[in-house]
C-alpha cells in the first residue's frame, strides 16, 4: 500500500515540477516586463485603502505605520506606469516619501523624519504575511497594534490566498478577522473557542454539562458543521489534533478529535483569521467548513501583562460559581538585525461551576420494620456535581524570526499543561454502584484529566530561482491521562480502591511542507500568482489501558438489603475505561501535492483556481479536490464574489480505533438517567456482529455567492450565502440495546447490560445558510469614536440520506441511526445575531454587545418527550479606564442580566440542572475585573 502511494504521489510531483518549469520558461519575458510597468486603476480615496490597491496591482509589499496614513487622501492613478512613478504620484501632497528596504519592501516615512540605515523599519500598516512566502516578509517587521481608526475591511489577510496580500473586502471568499484587543478583552474569562463564538456569527461552541472530558474540551464548529470539519492553522501551518475524543450527546462532531484551541495561549495571539468557505483544495483534509488561522505575535520590543479575576452569579444555591483567576505576560526581544523573539506565559485557575437540582429518587433502604429511613429527610439531595470543571493550567509560546543573508529562518512553538476535575451524578447509597462499607451515604465521583500538549515548528523562506519558497517542519503531540477520584469499582467489594487511572491517549502529528509562489505579468494584461507545493504528514494515535482495578470484574454480590443476591456494577465510576482488548495503536502517512492560481485579469476582476491530490496509506485511499473562486468589482463600492469547491475529510484514527466503557447521563424514554454504555471498534467482533463496516472518507461539495458593499467611507457590509453537501458523515450510531445485543456482549466476555455504539458513515446532509457582517465607524471630535458591528448567521441542515440499516441490526429489531440522533444534526438553533458598539474617548472606553440565540428543539425517539427551548437575548458589557498610556482598568460582565435557557420539560431523578443545554450555557452571568499593563 505504501509503495503504491509513493509511486502515485511521485508521478504527480513529477508532473507538477515539469509544469512549473515549463510555466517559468514560457513566462520569463513576462516576468521581466512586470518589473517595468503595471496597469494601475486607483481612484482618489483614503490613503490607507489606496495603498492596499497599490499593493495588489503592483505585487509589492508596503510597510507603513498607521499614524502616518490616517486622515490622508491619495491622488488618482490611472494607466500603465512604472510602480515607482505610480507611488510617487499617489503620495504627492501627503508629506510622505518612500524607500526600498534591504528585502525589497517599500517603506513609507514622513518627509521630516530622519532615518539612519541601521534603524528599524517602521511598523507595518495592518499586514499579516503568513502561509505564502514573500520576497519581503512583513512578518519580520515589528507588529503595530490595531487602532480604532483602521477600517476593519482594510485589514490585510492571507488565509485562503497565496502571494501578495489582500484586504478583507478584496478577498474572493468571506473572512473574519479578530484582533488582539478583542482577544485580550474576552480571553481572560473564557476559553478561546468561546471567544470565537462571541465574535464570529457562524462559529458556535457548545457549553455542556457533565460528560467527562467533554466538559473540558468542548465541541465547536463553523457554518453548522463540527470541529472536525474546520482546519486549524498556526502561522499558516497545520495544527495537530487532540487525543481526546468528543463524546458529548448532541454534538455533531461526536467521535471526532478536533484541534483543541484552548491549549494555545490567547495572550500570544496577534490576530485570528477565520475563512468561512471550503478550502480542502488549498489546505487538505478537514477544511470543509473553513479554516482558522491563528497568527502569533512577532514584536521585537515591548510587552504586556494582564491579570483578571471573576466569577458567576449564584443561582438558587445550586452549586459553586466558577471563581476564576488568570494572569499572562508577553514580551518581545530584538534578535540580530531586524529579527525578533516573542515569549508568552499564561496561567489560569478556575473553580467548578455547578448547577443542579434535588435528587427525587429514594436514597436508603427501608428499616427492618418497613418504615422509611429517617435519613431520607435530612440527606443532601444536591449531589449532582456536573458542570464546568475545576481547571488549573499553564500555557507558553515562543515565536522567533531571524533574517539571515537575504533569507529568513523562523521557529515557533506552544506548550500547555492542564489538570481538570469535573463531578458526575451522585451515586445513591442503595444503588448497585455503591459499597456501603466505603460510602454509607453514597458519593459523587469525579472524572480527572492530566493533559500535556506541545508543538514545535522550524523553517526557512526566501527567494530561489525567482520563486518565493517556504520549507517547514511541524511536530505536535497531545497526551491525556484519564482517571477518577472519590470513586470505586463496586464489583471489587469493600476492598475497592477509590482512585483510578483508567487510560491514557496519545496523538502525534508530523507535518512537512515545501511551498513555492511567484507572480507573473501576463502578455495580455493582468497578473498571475502561481503557487505549488507538497506535503508529507505522519499521524499516530494510541490508547493504553489503565489500572486493572478500573475495569476488572471482581465478582462481588450483595448479601443483604434490597440488592441481596444481585451483582455489583463493574468498572470505576465517573470514568472512561479502556480495557486491554480496547487498546488502539494506529498510524498512517499522507502525501499531498497542490497547485494554486490567482489571476488578476484586470484591476476589477480576480479569478482563482486550486487543485490538490492527497494519498493516504490506510483505508482512506486517494482523493482529488478542486476549487474555483472569483471576485468582480462592479463599482468602487460594490463587488460580487463566489466560489465552488469539493473537499473531503479522511476518517480520523480515533474514529477507527477508540473503544471504551463508561457510565453517562442520557435521555432515555423521557427521563435523564445514568446508563452503562460501550463504544466498540468497527473491526471488533462485537462491531462486526452488529453490522459495522469499514469507514470511508467524508466528501463535500461547497457553493457560495455573495457581495461586498462600501457605500460610505466608514461603512462596510458583506453578505454571503452558502450550501454544503456532505456525504458519508461519520458519527456514532444510536444506543443499541436489547436481548440480542446482550447475547453478543456476553459471548465476548462482557456483562451484557451495556448500551452499545460504534462509528459509521451514517448520513448525508445538506447545510444552507447566509452570513452577514457589517461595520460602521463614526469619529466625532466632541464625543469620541464609535465603532458599531453587526453579525448574523442563518443556518439549516437537513438529512438527505440515512445509511441502510445493516441486516444484523434489522434482525435484532434495531435502527442504525435513530430519531434522537438525527435531531442532533437538524434541530439546533437556526440563527445567531450579534449587535455591538465600541466607544472610546481619551482614557475612557465602553464595549456593549447584544447576542440573540435562536430557539431549538431536543428530539427523543418518542416524540411525546420532545423538548423545545425559546430564543434568548444575552448582553455583554465592559467599561474601561486608562490610568495612563500604559495602564488600563476594566470591569465587565458576560451575560450581564443572568439569562438562562428555558427549563426542561422531562423529569430527572438524578438532580441535573433543570435548564436546557442552550448554546450560551446554563450557568448564568460571569462578572470580572482586569488590569492591563503595557511596557
Amino acid at each position: 500500500m505504501r509503495k503504491r502511494a509513493l509511486t502515485t504521489i511521485s508521478r504527480y510531483m513529477l508532473a507538477g515540477s515539469i509544469s512549473a518549469i515549463a510555466l517559468q520558461t514560457c513566462l520569463a519575458q513576462a516576468q521581466a516586463d512586470q518589473l517595468k510597468t503595471a496597469d494601475f486603476q486607483i481612484e482618489s480615496q483614503p490613503l490607507a485603502k489606496a495603498l492596499l490597491k497599490y499593493s495588489e496591482q503592483s505585487r509589492r509589499v508596503v510597510v507603513v505605520s498607521n499614524d502616518l496614513v490616517t486622515g490622508k487622501k491619495s491622488a488618482a492613478i490611472q494607466g500603465d506606469l512604472p510602480p515607482e512613478e505610480a507611488l510617487a504620484r499617489m503620495l504627492d501632497g501627503t508629506g510622505l516619501i518612500w524607500t526600498n528596504d534591504q528585502n525589497g519592501s517599500i517603506a513609507l516615512r514622513s518627509v521630516s523624519e530622519q532615518v539612519e540605515p541601521a534603524q528599524e523599519a517602521p511598523a507595518p500598516f495592518e499586514v499579516a504575511q503568513l502561509d505564502a512566502p514573500q520576497p519581503a516578509p512583513v512578518a519580520s517587521a515589528k507588529s503595530a497594534p490595531e487602532t480604532d481608526e483602521t477600517k476593519y475591511q482594510e485589514t490585510v489577510i492571507v488565509t485562503g490566498l497565496r502571494g501578495a496580500p489582500r484586504s478583507v473586502i478584496n478577498s474572493p471568499t468571506p473572512i473574519d478577522v479578530i484582533n488582539n484587543e478583542d482577544l485580550a478583552r474576552l480571553a481572560g474569562g473564557m476559553p478561546l473557542r468561546d471567544v470565537l463564538t462571541q465574535l464570529v456569527p457562524s462559529f458556535q461552541s457548545a457549553t455542556v454539562g457533565s460528560s467527562s472530558f467533554g466538559s473540558v474540551t468542548r465541541p465547536a464548529g463553523l457554518r453548522g458543521l463540527s470541529g472536525v470539519h474546520v482546519l486549524v492553522l498556526v502561522n499558516g501551518k497545520r495544527r495537530h489534533n487532540s487525543s481526546i475524543v468528543d463524546f458529548n450527546s448532541g454534538a455533531t462532531s461526536m467521535g471526532g478529535n478536533p484541534v483543541d484551541l484552548d491549549l494555545i495561549p490567547a495572550s500570544a495571539i496577534k490576530q485570528i483569521e477565520v475563512l468561512r468557505d471550503g478550502a480542502a483544495a488549498q489546505y487538505g483534509s478537514d477544511a470543509i467548513a473553513g479554516v482558522i488561522n491563528i497568527i502569533l505575535k512577532d514584536n521585537a520590543e515591548g510587552g504586556r501583562f494582564t491579570a483578571e479575576t471573576g466569577q458567576r452569579y449564584g443561582k438558587d444555591g445550586s452549586g459553586s460559581d466558577g471563581e476564576t483567576y488568570q494572569a499572562s505576560v508577553t514580551k518581545g526581544f530584538a534578535v540580530g538585525n531586524d529579527g525578533s523573539l516573542t515569549l508568552t506565559l499564561d496561567g489560569k485557575k478556575a473553580e467548578p461551576t455547578v448547577r443542579n437540582s434535588p435528587i427525587t429518587a429514594k436514597l436508603y433502604d427501608n428499616l427492618p420494620d418497613g418504615s422509611p429511613d429517617p435519613r431520607e429527610t435530612t440527606a443532601n439531595r444536591r449531589t449532582y456535581q456536573g458542570g464546568l470543571p475545576r481547571v488549573s493550567e499553564v500555557k507558553a509560546a515562543q515565536n522567533l524570526i531571524l533574517p539571515f543573508d537575504g533569507y529568513e529562518l523562523y521557529s515557533y512553538g506552544t506548550f500547555g499543561y492542564r489538570e481538570a476535575e469535573v463531578g458526575q451524578a451522585g451515586r445513591r447509597p442503595n444503588s448497585n454502584q455503591n459499597i456501603l462499607e466505603i460510602y454509607p451515604d453514597g458519593y459523587t465521583p469525579y472524572y480527572t484529566l492530566k493533559e500535556t500538549d506541545f508543538e514545535i515548528v522550524g523553517g526557512g523562506r526566501g527567494t530561489i530561482g525567482g520563486w518565493d519558497a517556504d520549507f517547514s517542519s511541524v511536530f505536535g503531540r497531545n497526551k491525556a491521562e484519564n482517571g477518577s477520584t472519590n470513586s470505586l469499582n463496586a464489583s471489587l467489594g469493600p476492598n475497592s480502591p477509590t482512585e483510578f487511572t483508567t487510560f491514557t491517549s496519545y496523538f502525534d502529528q508530523w507535518t512537512n511542507n515545501a511551498d513555492f509562489t511567484r507572480a507573473f505579468a501576463m502578455p495580455q494584461g493582468g497578473s498571475l500568482q502561481t503557487s505549488f507545493g507538497a506535503e508529507f504528514r505522519h499521524e499516530k494515535y494510541e490508547t493504553k489501558s489503565g489500572e486493572e482495578a478500573s475495569y476488572e470484574n471482581g465478582g462481588y454480590f450483595y448479601t443483604d438489603g434490597s440488592l441481596a443476591g444481585r451483582p455489583a456494577a463493574v468498572g470505576a465510576q465517573a470514568a472512561i475505561v479502556v480495557t486491554p482488548e480496547d487498546e488502539a495503536d494506529l498510524s498512517r502517512n499522507a502525501y499531498a501535492a497542490y497547485v494554486d492560481l490567482a489571476y488578476d485579469v484586470t484591476s476589477k476582476l480576480l479569478l482563482t483556481a486550486a487543485g490538490r491530490f492527497e494519498s493516504y496509506d490506510d483505508s482512506a485511499g486517494d482523493v482529488l479536490s478542486g476549487k474555483v473562486s472569483g471576485r468582480y468589482e462592479m463599482t468602487d463600492w460594490l463587488a460580487l464574489r463566489g466560489a465552488a469547491s469539493n473537499g473531503f475529510r479522511a476518517p480520523s484514527l480515533a474514529q477507527r480505533g477508540f473503544a471504551q466503557s463508561s457510565t453517562s447521563v442520557n435521555l432515555v424514554n423521557g427521563e435523564y438517567i445514568p446508563i452503562l454504555s460501550k463504544t466498540v471498534q468497527v473491526e471488533s467482533s462485537i462491531g462486526q456482529a452488529l453490522g459495522a463496516n469499514p469507514l470511508k472518507p467524508e466528501k463535500s461539495v461547497n457553493l457560495s455567492a455573495g457581495f461586498t458593499l462600501t457605500p460610505l467611507a466608514n461603512l462596510d457590509i458583506s453578505v454571503d450565502a452558502y450550501r454544503i453537501d456532505l456525504d458519508d458523515r461519520i458519527t456514532r450510531t444510536g444506543l443499541l440495546s436489547g436481548a440480542g445485543v446482550s447475547t453478543i456482549l456476553v459471548a465476548n466476555g462482557f456483562s451484557g447490560d451495556q448500551y452499545v455504539r460504534y462509528f459509521t458513515n451514517a448520513i448525508d446532509t445538506q447545510t444552507k445558510g447566509i452570513d452577514v457582517v457589517a461595520t460602521y465607524t463614526y469619529d466625532t471630535d466632541q464625543y469620541g469614536v464609535f465603532r458599531s458591528t453587526l453579525g448574523y448567521n442563518h443556518n439549516e441542515t437537513e438529512i438527505t440520506r440515512i445509511a441502510e440499516n445493516p441486516s444484523e441490526l434489522a434482525g435484532l429489531g434495531l435502527t442504525l441511526f435513530d430519531r434522537q440522533s438525527q435531531g442532533w444534526f437538524t434541530e439546533g438553533p437556526k440563527s445567531k445575531l450579534i449587535l455591538g458598539v465600541n466607544w472610546t474617548k481619551g482614557p475612557y472606553g465602553l464595549n456593549l454587545k447584544e447576542t440573540r440565540y435562536d430557539k431549538f428543539t431536543s428530539l427523543n425517539n418518542n416524540s411525546a418527550f420532545d423538548q423545545s427551548y425559546g430564543a434568548k437575548w444575552v448582553t455583554d458589557l465592559e467599561v474601561s479606564y486608562g490610568l495612563s498610556d500604559d495602564v488600563k482598568l476594566s470591569v465587565g460582565a458576560y451575560n450581564l442580566f443572568d439569562v438562562y435557557p428555558d427549563e426542561n420539560t422531562v423529569s430527572s431523578s438524578i438532580g441535573i440542572a433543570p435548564w436546557g443545554a442552550g448554546p450560551f450555557g446554563h450557568y448564568g452571568g460571569y462578572y470580572y475585573g482586569r488590569v492591563t499593563v503595557d511596557f
